[in-house]
């Protein structure tokens, strides 16, 4: 990887009342090899299923984390590169446990990786007061990074137009050298589980495909943060789904309609940099869809 030097074309203030054109980046060259590898394997036990995967993984520091320096306006902070970064390299195990009998479904897929080296955008407790109207400061860095969880998905069809799904999730990591060893990462998630009930319709004569669904969203308040990282309350969030799709006279007409966030619930979302400037997730919202499908299956 080779990069250029970069210089504003303007002048910014600096300290002690001076000005000048800040260099943003210098001069790169750096090279990056590894060896990749995984392995697997699956076997069929009557309605369960299993498979097991191990391997190891590699990635080269983009050109953004090696040279960064400014304001990210996506993600309301000033980032700083680290040109010293080492290459990014895992080592995981993924299981998968997967059982399918008459009207149940269950799967439960725990991993772990071990990274010998995890680059992540560390948060710092200074602002930048010269450039970008002081936005935190976030810089890269790497360290030695232990993380595990699980997803665990469960369905059941107690009759044939109704069906309750339930996803759960749960990560946890731990960085185990570095600055901030024995501290999570950050923007980690919390655990979180969600729980659908939805309903189809016999098909008619004019309306075939119709389903209703509601689920419920739980977030769990997240208290394992990287200083100065502020924890995150618990929150629920329902949503609703509805659809139908209309046959009149040859040709078919796709109705969908969303109401996300159901009763308006206001609340942070610990992986969103929108919490950087204390701006919650977005409130109730209606999503209308109509759609007008077009060549042989519109007429089927």
């Amino acid at each position: 990887m080779q990069t250029s030097p970069y210089q504003d074309w303007f002048e910014s203030q600096l300290e002690e009342n001076q000005s000048g054109r800040i260099v943003r980046a210098s001069a790169l060259s750096r090279r990056f090899n590894s060896l990749v590898w995984s392995v697997g394997a699956a076997h069929q036990f009557g309605d369960l299923e299993t498979k097991i995967n191990v391997g190891k993984s590699f990635r080269a520091p983009i050109a953004q984390e090696l040279g960064a320096n400014g304001v990210n306006y996506h993600y309301f902070s000033y980032e700083r590169g680290n040109q010293s970064l080492s290459p990014e390299q895992s080592y995981q195990l993924d299981l998968s446990l997967t059982w399918s009998p008459r009207k149940v479904f269950a799967a439960f897929t725990p991993f772990f990786n071990y990274f010998s080296n995890y680059i992540y955008l560390n948060p710092t407790s200074s602002y930048d007061q010269y450039y970008g109207a002081g936005n935190q400061i976030f810089e890269y860095m790497e360290s030695r990074v232990r993380r595990y969880g699980a997803e665990l998905k469960l369905s059941y069809q107690p009759l044939k137009q109704w069906k309750v799904e339930l996803l759960g999730e749960y990560v946890r990591s731990e960085q185990l050298s570095g600055a901030k060893k024995g501290y999570t990462l950050p923007f980690s998630p919390a655990p979180s589980a969600l729980m659908d009930i939805s309903w189809t319709a016999k098909n008619g004569k004019h309306f075939k495909e119709t389903y209703l669904s509601v689920d419920c969203k739980w977030t769990a308040a997240q208290y394992h943060v990287v200083p100065p990282e502020e924890s995150t309350a618990d929150y629920q969030v329902f949503n609703f789904r509805a659809g139908t799709q209309l046959q009149f006279s040859g040709s078919v007409l796709q109705l969908r309609l969303q109401v996300q966030n159901l009763f308006d619930k206001k609340y942070m979302d610990h992986t969103s940099f929108y919490r950087l400037i204390s701006l919650p997730e977005q409130g109730r919202n209606f999503i209308l869809s109509i759609g007008v499908p077009f060549g042989t299956q519109s007429r089927s």
